[in-house]
């Protein structure tokens, strides 16, 4: 089926010709977004990880409206209470980091944890939340497209081993990101609270602005 884009205005269409001379019409994105530049594997991960990064920043000021009793009861998933997998979710983030941008081995960043007493506090947990966010911008900000498809490797005491290319690599962590998000926000929602919408949908809206 022949297709063509159409630009109209800000909005960009994607226009696929059907039977009996009928079109389909599907919005694909904002002129100016990340989408119209990403036309790399390593431009969509860093796109990725730009609304990884405005959804954990939005969860973050969503926590604001639970007491500390709320934050520290059990019943969050798989991760004991909402703080202790907030403190899985960016302590697995800065234990990937700390190896792809090679301040630490693989073994040594297996081990790095973060715990729910390094972020019990609204500046404490500020604080480590930007210094992760830094590190993961200027690592990838280092890379090459060269570089994300380069094959990963690594060995551990307790016998397991992968190989894998850095950008599946990168992709595990970003998503392990959502999931651990949607795991807070069902607990929030289970306290009563709205937490409010994560869709990258909305995110991708909003850079197009």
């Amino acid at each position: 089926m022949p297709e063509k884009i159409l630009t109209i205005g800000r909005n960009c269409f994607l226009y696929s010709q059907k039977k009996y001379g009928i079109e389909k019409r599907i919005i694909i994105y904002h002129k100016g977004d990340f989408m119209e530049h990403a036309e790399s594997m390593l431009e969509m991960l860093k796109m990725f990880y730009a609304y990884n990064a405005w959804a954990t920043g939005q969860l973050i000021k969503s926590l604001y409206q639970l007491n500390q009793d709320q934050l520290t009861a059990s019943g969050c998933s798989g991760n004991g209470s909402i703080q202790d997998t907030l403190a899985h979710l960016l302590g697995t983030q800065w234990g990937w980091f700390c190896w792809f941008d090679k301040s630490m081995t693989a073994q040594e960043s297996i081990v790095l944890k973060l715990s729910a007493r390094d972020i019990d506090s609204p500046e404490k947990l500020t604080r480590k939340w930007q210094e992760i966010d830094r590190q993961t911008n200027a690592c990838l900000e280092n890379l090459t497209e060269a570089d994300v498809t380069e094959t990963w490797s690594a060995s551990f005491p307790n016998g397991f081993s992968m190989a894998l290319p850095l950008w599946q690599l990168l992709l595990h962590v970003a998503n392990h990101g959502t999931h651990s998000r949607a795991q807070i926000i069902a607990a929030i929602r289970r306290f009563g609270y709205e937490p409010g919408i994560y869709e990258f949908f909305k995110f991708a809206l909003s850079r197009g602005k």
